[in-house]
């Protein structure tokens, strides 16, 4: 199969994910596209717009949650961070295997979820280091792409509806991807093109065929249901591309 279909498969697929879930294109697509060949750079080229097509979408269509996720402007505290370690990734080629770590905490963490009081406990705690908590977060995506391991506890942790998580994820991935892209556009510039666009349309497509009905359909207990699932799964594949 030709490599550029083959990607757009990947796209295609995950998607669907990040449709219903928030996030799923850079956690799951990341580590694919590095068994594919593609140096990290060329990846975020591909995956990036993609998953800020989708994030427009979300976010322009549920504003009242976006609204009250920049309440505060706590998205704003990752920017620095993330800047900064992307940009030592970019230059110099670095990699860190804090991976490991990180998706052996999200399959504890999804283990948490099904606990009603710890589930409790932790929301308590990241509510009084939410700022220090936010700013990990941002270090982490600059650094690996997976700072959505962090995300998708924390969106969990403070909201209590499926509009409301899926808002919180949404706008802080929008935000991510933004810094990314123009991250890239000046240090890598070579990574981003008319594939980037195709990338796009075709999470957007994505999000319009399947998506959008796929998020409305589940009840508010399933939908519960699948976030502690794919908690787990994330930890999973965070822990496949430590192996890389």
């Amino acid at each position: 199969m030709d490599q550029a279909l083959l990607i757009a498969s990947v796209i295609s697929v995950f998607a669907l994910v990040q449709s219903v879930f928030g996030m799923g294109l850079l956690v799951f697509g990341t580590p694919t596209l590095l068994v594919l060949g593609l140096p990290f750079s060329d990846a975020l080229g591909w995956l990036l717009p993609a998953s800020v097509a989708i994030s427009v979408i979300q976010v322009s269509g549920d504003a009242k949650h976006a609204q009250a996720v920049w309440k505060g402007g706590k998205p704003l505290l990752c920017i620095v961070p993330l800047a900064a370690s992307l940009g030592i990734v970019l230059l110099f080629d670095f990699h860190t295997k804090i991976d490991l770590v990180i998706g052996l905490v999200m399959i504890a963490a999804s283990a948490i979820r099904v606990n009603t009081a710890l589930q409790q406990r932790i929301g308590r705690m990241i509510d009084r280091a939410e700022r220090t908590y936010l700013v990990a977060m941002g270090i982490l995506h600059g650094f690996t792409n997976m700072g959505g391991a962090l995300l998708s506890v924390y969106a969990a942790s403070i909201n209590g509806t499926k509009h409301a998580v899926r808002a919180t994820v949404s706008v802080y991935y929008l935000f991510f991807g933004m810094v990314q892209i123009a991250m890239l556009a000046v240090l890598r510039p070579e990574a981003l093109g008319y594939h980037s666009l195709a990338a796009a349309a075709t999470a957007a497509f994505v999000y319009a065929v399947a998506g959008r009905l796929v998020f409305h359909r589940a009840s508010a207990v399933a939908y519960e249901r699948a976030v502690t699932g794919f908690i787990a799964v994330y930890g999973v594949a965070v822990l496949a591309k430590a192996s890389l």
